[in-house]
């Protein structure tokens, strides 16, 4: 040492033009991508512009990489087109393990619109109505499409329920990518996956509604629903890197990292149940996670910052 310290930028006085370079960069590249995911899907320019609530002018400069996409416009991008949020960031993004099944890329087939908007279709009658309710005749006018067509591209109601799954599942990882990739804190990160996680919105509701009737078709004797275990280890995996990035930094308590995660997802399962069936409201919830976050996970040095701002943010979507 000189006695005397000297900051980040002076030391490096292009410290600042280098950063803003590589996000201009960065902002150019997520731009190329999103591009051809709208190429790709056949969709015009100002669809993507309602479907994610921006006019066309912010999107032509975030397309030319003028301005940076924000966290709801690139899940509603991913959403319009069938591609994952962590293809248009460049496959970079290490805060989720990848869902099986889910594609990464955007689909050339002339088939994949048609099928995805029957897909689609389904998941929101399946999430509000289930399984048994919903017909194929309604999935068809739901989709604009004839019963024939559904069944040339689903064999049967179980193969699109299959499809709804596989559906929920990217809309989980797809939030999870736009919304943990830039969040280093372990403790915060966790606290926003929770929420995430969560039956706090309107389409986590959906995705919850998925998730129980698959539960429950599990269950039975002679389930052929295999596609969601997979799906949940990819959850849990998600859940314990975090725990294991916390113990790490020193934020989170020492412990087995995978009992812990298999405690804290239980947990969440069963108050996300009591809140879809109603016995639970959204802000006891909140108060039961932070209540055992703050005695099981975090440390008690940093139990009254973090349990206090992870109430705040898992009533953000209530």
């Amino acid at each position: 040492m000189n006695g005397a310290q000297t900051s980040d930028t002076e030391d490096n006085p292009h410290r600042e033009d280098d950063q803003s370079s590589e996000h201009s960069r960065s902002s150019e590249a997520t731009g190329l991508r999103v591009r051809e995911a709208i190429r790709r899907s056949g969709l015009k320019q100002r669809k993507i512009a309602a479907a994610i609530g921006i006019d066309e002018t912010k999107l032509s400069k975030a397309l030319s990489g003028r301005r940076r996409f924000t966290a709801d416009e690139l899940l509603g991008v991913a959403t319009a087109t069938g591609v994952t949020v962590r293809w248009l960031l460049g496959d970079e993004s290490q805060v989720s393990a990848p869902p099986p099944n889910t594609a990464t890329v955007p689909d050339s087939d002339e088939d994949a619109n048609p099928k995805r908007s029957i897909a689609e279709a389904a998941w929101t009658l399946f999430g509000r109505h289930g399984f048994d309710a919903v017909r194929i005749a309604d999935i068809a006018a739901a989709s604009g499409v004839s019963a024939p067509s559904i069944h040339y591209y689903f064999a049967n109601k179980s193969d699109l329920f299959d499809a709804a799954l596989d559906y929920s599942v990217k809309l989980a990882f797809d939030r999870q990518i736009a919304w943990l990739d830039e969040i280093a804190d372990p403790a915060q990160r966790l606290e926003r996956l929770l929420k995430l996680q969560s039956p706090l919105g309107r389409t986590e509701r959906g995705e919850w509604s998925i998730w129980l009737q698959a539960w429950a078709r599990m269950a039975l004797e002679g389930s052929t629903l295999t596609n969601y275990p997979p799906s949940y280890e990819r959850w849990s995996r998600t859940v314990q890197s975090t725990i294991e990035d916390g113990q790490r930094t020193g934020c989170f308590q020492a412990g087995d990292p995978r009992a812990m995660t298999d405690e804290l997802t239980s947990l969440l399962d069963g108050l996300g149940i009591k809140v879809l069936t109603g016995v639970m409201d959204t802000d006891t919830l909140s108060l039961r996670l932070r209540s055992y976050l703050g005695r099981a996970i975090v440390l008690p040095t940093t139990t009254e910052h973090t349990t206090d701002t992870s109430t705040d943010r898992l009533k953000e979507s209530s």
